[in-house]
């Protein structure tokens, strides 16, 4: 099952100084490119404020975790399961059917 994942920076756990800020910044993108290259990504994207985004991953809630323990504490997260459109509609039918 399909999950998005949307996220925002937690500005308090990034540090001050710019260089060091910038390197961790580097460091977060690899590993989001990372995770688009291997598949477990599907999308991802950030807003140009680079305060916050979303992900879309169909992994498992265990390899979501793992994914996403990498970030924190600098970035906070929610995930949530969604159907795709082929899951909606077998629902759907289905429930005709039994209607």
């Amino acid at each position: 099952m399909m999950k998005l994942i949307t996220w925002e920076m937690d500005r308090s756990k990034t540090p001050d100084d710019p260089e060091e800020r910038m390197k961790l910044t580097m460091a977060h993108c690899e590993m989001v490119k990372e995770g688009m290259d291997s598949g477990r990504t599907k999308a991802w994207g950030m807003n140009p404020g680079g305060e916050y985004g979303f992900a879309v991953s169909d992994a498992d809630e265990k390899e979501i975790f793992a994914m996403l323990a990498q970030y924190i504490p600098h970035v906070k997260f929610k995930v949530e399961s969604m159907l795709s459109i082929d899951e909606l509609i077998a629902i759907l039918k289905a429930a005709q059917e039994k209607a």
